[in-house]
Protein backbone atom coordinates (compact mmCIF):
# COMPACT_ATOMS: atom_id res chain seq x y z
CA UNK A 1 0.00 0.00 0.00
CA UNK A 2 1.89 3.37 -1.58
CA UNK A 3 0.22 5.53 1.85
CA UNK A 4 1.61 2.83 4.39
CA UNK A 5 4.89 2.79 2.14
CA UNK A 6 5.77 6.45 2.16
CA UNK A 7 4.91 6.36 5.92
CA UNK A 8 7.97 3.76 6.59
CA UNK A 9 10.51 6.13 4.10
CA UNK A 10 9.10 9.58 5.62
CA UNK A 11 9.46 7.73 9.45
CA UNK A 12 13.21 5.90 8.47
CA UNK A 13 11.79 2.44 9.47
CA UNK A 14 12.66 -0.32 6.80
CA UNK A 15 16.30 -1.79 8.57
CA UNK A 16 18.47 -0.85 5.77
CA UNK A 17 18.10 2.97 6.87
CA UNK A 18 16.70 2.67 10.05
CA UNK A 19 16.78 5.77 11.74
CA UNK A 20 13.58 6.38 14.33
CA UNK A 21 12.81 9.21 15.79
CA UNK A 22 12.42 7.94 19.15
CA UNK A 23 15.96 5.66 19.07
CA UNK A 24 17.69 7.93 21.21
CA UNK A 25 15.86 7.69 23.41
CA UNK A 26 15.18 3.85 23.13
CA UNK A 27 18.86 3.38 23.48
CA UNK A 28 19.38 5.80 26.60
CA UNK A 29 16.36 3.60 28.12
CA UNK A 30 18.30 0.25 27.99
CA UNK A 31 21.31 -1.47 30.93
CA UNK A 32 24.21 -2.11 29.68
CA UNK A 33 25.51 -5.72 27.81
CA UNK A 34 23.41 -5.02 24.97
CA UNK A 35 25.33 -7.48 22.87
CA UNK A 36 23.00 -6.80 19.09
CA UNK A 37 20.36 -4.79 18.36
CA UNK A 38 18.31 -4.79 15.04
CA UNK A 39 15.63 -2.32 13.97
CA UNK A 40 13.38 -2.13 11.03
CA UNK A 41 9.81 -2.46 11.91
CA UNK A 42 7.38 -2.29 9.17
CA UNK A 43 4.07 -4.54 8.88
CA UNK A 44 3.26 -6.91 6.13
CA UNK A 45 0.35 -6.79 3.93
CA UNK A 46 -0.67 -9.67 1.81
CA UNK A 47 -1.60 -9.26 -1.68
CA UNK A 48 -5.51 -10.02 -0.76
CA UNK A 49 -5.67 -7.84 2.43
CA UNK A 50 -8.15 -5.54 0.98
CA UNK A 51 -10.41 -8.44 -1.31
CA UNK A 52 -14.06 -8.31 -0.40
CA UNK A 53 -15.07 -11.91 0.96
CA UNK A 54 -18.73 -12.58 0.61
CA UNK A 55 -19.60 -9.32 -0.31
CA UNK A 56 -18.00 -7.94 2.90
CA UNK A 57 -14.89 -6.17 4.05
CA UNK A 58 -13.00 -8.55 6.31
CA UNK A 59 -9.49 -6.65 7.01
CA UNK A 60 -7.33 -8.90 9.50
CA UNK A 61 -4.57 -7.29 11.33
CA UNK A 62 -3.02 -9.67 13.15
CA UNK A 63 -0.15 -8.26 16.08
CA UNK A 64 2.52 -10.09 17.93
CA UNK A 65 5.43 -8.22 19.84
CA UNK A 66 8.21 -8.11 17.75
CA UNK A 67 9.75 -9.55 14.87
CA UNK A 68 11.52 -12.61 15.08
CA UNK A 69 15.42 -12.25 14.64
CA UNK A 70 16.50 -13.59 11.30
CA UNK A 71 19.82 -14.62 11.50
CA UNK A 72 20.78 -15.03 7.19
CA UNK A 73 19.43 -11.14 7.12
CA UNK A 74 22.23 -8.18 7.11
CA UNK A 75 19.94 -6.21 9.31
CA UNK A 76 18.37 -9.11 11.20
CA UNK A 77 15.09 -8.51 9.63
CA UNK A 78 13.69 -8.00 6.19
CA UNK A 79 15.30 -4.95 4.76
CA UNK A 80 12.19 -3.23 3.26
CA UNK A 81 8.46 -2.91 3.35
CA UNK A 82 8.29 -4.83 -0.13
CA UNK A 83 10.84 -7.79 1.15
CA UNK A 84 9.16 -8.21 4.16
CA UNK A 85 5.55 -8.67 2.82
CA UNK A 86 6.94 -11.30 0.49
CA UNK A 87 8.78 -13.03 3.17
CA UNK A 88 5.47 -12.98 5.47
CA UNK A 89 3.70 -14.31 1.72
CA UNK A 90 6.17 -17.23 1.60
CA UNK A 91 5.05 -18.77 4.67
CA UNK A 92 2.89 -20.69 2.50
CA UNK A 93 5.79 -21.92 0.68
CA UNK A 94 7.40 -23.02 3.67
CA UNK A 95 7.43 -26.83 4.54
CA UNK A 96 8.19 -26.92 7.96
CA UNK A 97 6.10 -24.04 9.55
CA UNK A 98 7.11 -23.05 13.53
CA UNK A 99 4.27 -22.80 15.73
CA UNK A 100 3.51 -19.25 15.60
CA UNK A 101 3.02 -19.51 11.82
CA UNK A 102 0.72 -22.46 12.15
CA UNK A 103 -1.64 -20.92 15.25
CA UNK A 104 -2.02 -17.90 12.67
CA UNK A 105 -2.70 -19.76 9.93
CA UNK A 106 -5.27 -21.81 11.73
CA UNK A 107 -6.76 -18.64 12.96
CA UNK A 108 -6.84 -17.33 9.20
CA UNK A 109 -8.87 -20.67 8.49
CA UNK A 110 -11.40 -20.06 11.00
CA UNK A 111 -11.77 -16.37 10.88
CA UNK A 112 -12.52 -16.96 6.34
CA UNK A 113 -14.09 -20.40 6.95
CA UNK A 114 -11.83 -22.31 5.05
CA UNK A 115 -8.57 -25.18 5.38
CA UNK A 116 -7.00 -23.77 2.53
CA UNK A 117 -3.11 -22.47 3.05
CA UNK A 118 -3.84 -19.84 0.64
CA UNK A 119 -5.66 -17.73 3.10
CA UNK A 120 -2.66 -16.64 4.38
CA UNK A 121 -2.95 -14.45 1.78
CA UNK A 122 -5.88 -12.29 3.20
CA UNK A 123 -4.28 -10.58 6.33
CA UNK A 124 -1.69 -7.73 7.25
CA UNK A 125 0.62 -8.45 10.17
CA UNK A 126 2.26 -6.29 12.80
CA UNK A 127 4.49 -5.78 15.78
CA UNK A 128 4.34 -3.65 18.60
CA UNK A 129 8.05 -3.24 18.54
CA UNK A 130 9.80 -1.77 15.40
CA UNK A 131 13.37 -2.44 16.67
CA UNK A 132 15.14 -5.20 20.04
CA UNK A 133 17.72 -5.81 21.55
CA UNK A 134 19.50 -9.04 22.66
CA UNK A 135 21.51 -9.25 25.88
CA UNK A 136 24.98 -11.42 25.74
CA UNK A 137 23.39 -14.46 27.05
CA UNK A 138 21.07 -14.67 24.55
CA UNK A 139 22.80 -13.43 21.48
CA UNK A 140 23.29 -17.15 19.90
CA UNK A 141 19.12 -17.45 20.52
CA UNK A 142 16.61 -16.24 17.60
CA UNK A 143 14.16 -15.40 19.83
CA UNK A 144 15.90 -13.46 23.25
CA UNK A 145 14.67 -10.56 22.24
CA UNK A 146 14.77 -7.57 24.85
CA UNK A 147 13.00 -4.24 25.18
CA UNK A 148 12.08 -1.64 28.02
CA UNK A 149 9.16 0.73 28.84
CA UNK A 150 9.98 3.27 26.59
CA UNK A 151 10.65 1.13 23.71
CA UNK A 152 7.11 0.21 24.11
CA UNK A 153 5.75 3.40 24.59
CA UNK A 154 7.50 4.76 21.36
CA UNK A 155 6.62 1.64 19.31
CA UNK A 156 3.15 1.92 19.52
CA UNK A 157 2.76 5.53 18.13
CA UNK A 158 3.99 3.51 14.79
CA UNK A 159 1.47 0.87 15.44
CA UNK A 160 -1.90 3.65 15.87
CA UNK A 161 -0.46 5.01 12.63
CA UNK A 162 -0.56 1.52 10.71
CA UNK A 163 -4.13 0.86 12.08
CA UNK A 164 -5.26 4.31 10.71
CA UNK A 165 -3.50 3.49 7.39
CA UNK A 166 -4.78 0.01 6.94
CA UNK A 167 -8.26 0.59 8.75
CA UNK A 168 -9.06 -3.10 9.56
CA UNK A 169 -12.30 -4.59 10.43
CA UNK A 170 -10.61 -6.76 13.09
CA UNK A 171 -7.49 -6.40 14.99
CA UNK A 172 -5.71 -9.73 16.81
CA UNK A 173 -3.25 -9.48 19.39
CA UNK A 174 -1.14 -12.36 20.14
CA UNK A 175 0.53 -12.70 23.81
CA UNK A 176 0.63 -10.96 26.84
CA UNK A 177 1.94 -8.35 25.83
CA UNK A 178 -1.40 -6.59 24.79
CA UNK A 179 -2.79 -7.35 28.48
CA UNK A 180 0.02 -6.53 30.91
CA UNK A 181 0.47 -2.69 32.44
CA UNK A 182 -1.85 -0.43 30.37
CA UNK A 183 -3.89 -3.02 28.32
CA UNK A 184 -3.89 -2.48 24.38
CA UNK A 185 -7.58 -1.80 24.07
CA UNK A 186 -7.41 1.27 26.66
CA UNK A 187 -4.27 2.16 24.56
CA UNK A 188 -7.01 1.71 21.24
CA UNK A 189 -9.43 3.84 23.48
CA UNK A 190 -7.46 7.20 23.56
CA UNK A 191 -6.66 7.42 19.45
CA UNK A 192 -10.07 5.79 18.45
CA UNK A 193 -12.96 6.25 20.99
CA UNK A 194 -14.55 4.00 23.38
CA UNK A 195 -15.25 0.50 23.42
CA UNK A 196 -17.70 -2.58 24.67
CA UNK A 197 -16.74 -5.42 25.86
CA UNK A 198 -18.27 -8.25 24.18
CA UNK A 199 -16.90 -11.91 25.44
CA UNK A 200 -14.27 -12.50 28.43
CA UNK A 201 -12.21 -15.93 28.47
CA UNK A 202 -13.21 -17.94 31.51
CA UNK A 203 -10.10 -15.78 33.71
CA UNK A 204 -11.18 -12.68 32.45
CA UNK A 205 -7.59 -11.91 30.69
CA UNK A 206 -8.19 -12.08 27.07
CA UNK A 207 -11.48 -10.64 25.59
CA UNK A 208 -13.30 -9.25 22.30
CA UNK A 209 -13.84 -5.67 22.62
CA UNK A 210 -16.21 -3.36 19.99
CA UNK A 211 -14.88 -0.25 19.01
CA UNK A 212 -16.85 2.02 16.54
CA UNK A 213 -14.44 1.44 13.60
CA UNK A 214 -13.01 -2.33 14.37
CA UNK A 215 -13.68 -5.54 16.69
CA UNK A 216 -10.32 -6.10 18.77
CA UNK A 217 -9.64 -9.95 20.11
CA UNK A 218 -6.70 -10.08 22.35
CA UNK A 219 -5.72 -13.44 22.06
CA UNK A 220 -2.58 -16.14 23.72
CA UNK A 221 0.24 -16.63 21.61
CA UNK A 222 0.32 -19.78 19.83
CA UNK A 223 4.32 -20.34 20.77
CA UNK A 224 2.79 -23.66 23.03
CA UNK A 225 1.00 -24.75 19.70
CA UNK A 226 -0.46 -27.95 21.52
CA UNK A 227 -1.97 -26.33 24.29
CA UNK A 228 -2.90 -23.35 22.49
CA UNK A 229 -5.23 -25.81 20.14
CA UNK A 230 -6.57 -27.97 23.56
CA UNK A 231 -7.72 -25.52 26.14
CA UNK A 232 -6.32 -22.00 24.71
CA UNK A 233 -8.22 -21.17 21.83
CA UNK A 234 -11.45 -23.43 22.43
CA UNK A 235 -11.66 -21.29 25.84
CA UNK A 236 -11.27 -17.75 23.57
CA UNK A 237 -10.39 -17.61 20.06
CA UNK A 238 -13.49 -20.16 18.79
CA UNK A 239 -16.14 -18.54 20.89
CA UNK A 240 -15.51 -15.20 20.19
CA UNK A 241 -15.10 -15.93 16.15
CA UNK A 242 -18.73 -17.45 16.70
CA UNK A 243 -19.87 -14.44 18.09
CA UNK A 244 -18.55 -11.58 15.59
CA UNK A 245 -20.51 -14.19 13.18
CA UNK A 246 -23.60 -14.11 14.88
CA UNK A 247 -22.54 -10.15 14.99
CA UNK A 248 -22.96 -10.17 11.06
CA UNK A 249 -18.84 -9.12 11.34
CA UNK A 250 -17.22 -12.31 9.61
CA UNK A 251 -18.52 -14.34 6.55
CA UNK A 252 -20.90 -17.51 7.05
CA UNK A 253 -19.03 -20.83 6.77
CA UNK A 254 -20.44 -22.61 3.37
CA UNK A 255 -19.18 -26.11 1.54
CA UNK A 256 -18.04 -24.50 -1.12
CA UNK A 257 -15.81 -21.76 0.70
CA UNK A 258 -12.00 -23.29 0.27
CA UNK A 259 -12.82 -23.62 -3.60
CA UNK A 260 -13.93 -19.99 -4.03
CA UNK A 261 -11.13 -18.52 -2.44
CA UNK A 262 -8.46 -20.64 -4.60
CA UNK A 263 -10.14 -19.61 -7.49
CA UNK A 264 -9.82 -15.80 -5.97
CA UNK A 265 -6.27 -16.46 -5.04
CA UNK A 266 -4.21 -18.77 -7.07
CA UNK A 267 -3.70 -16.43 -10.08
CA UNK A 268 -2.78 -13.45 -7.89
CA UNK A 269 -0.49 -15.71 -5.12
CA UNK A 270 0.96 -18.03 -7.39
CA UNK A 271 3.38 -16.33 -9.92
CA UNK A 272 5.05 -14.44 -6.69
CA UNK A 273 5.56 -17.63 -4.80
CA UNK A 274 7.32 -18.89 -7.73
CA UNK A 275 9.89 -16.36 -7.47
CA UNK A 276 10.43 -17.07 -3.37
CA UNK A 277 12.67 -19.04 -2.20
CA UNK A 278 10.51 -22.33 -0.65
CA UNK A 279 12.88 -22.51 2.37
CA UNK A 280 12.57 -20.83 5.95
CA UNK A 281 14.35 -17.81 5.57
CA UNK A 282 13.83 -17.01 9.46
CA UNK A 283 15.93 -19.83 10.45
CA UNK A 284 18.14 -20.80 7.20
Amino acid sequence: MLQLYQYYQLEHLQAYEFACKYKNNCERSQRNDVKRQFGGGTAAVMPLYDAYYQEMPVRVLVIGKETGYMKNSEYGTSPDFQTNNQNVLNCIHWQKKNNHIKGTLYLLQNIFGVHTEYIYASYALSNLLRCSFQKAENFENLSGTRDTKTMRECCVQHLIEEIRVLQPTLIVTQGEWAIKGVPFVEVLKKQFGSYETIKKNSNGKYGLYQFAEFDCMTTHHPAILGNWIKNLAPDSVWPMLDILREMGHLPVIHSNADVEYERLAKPIVDPILKTLPSNDLLRK
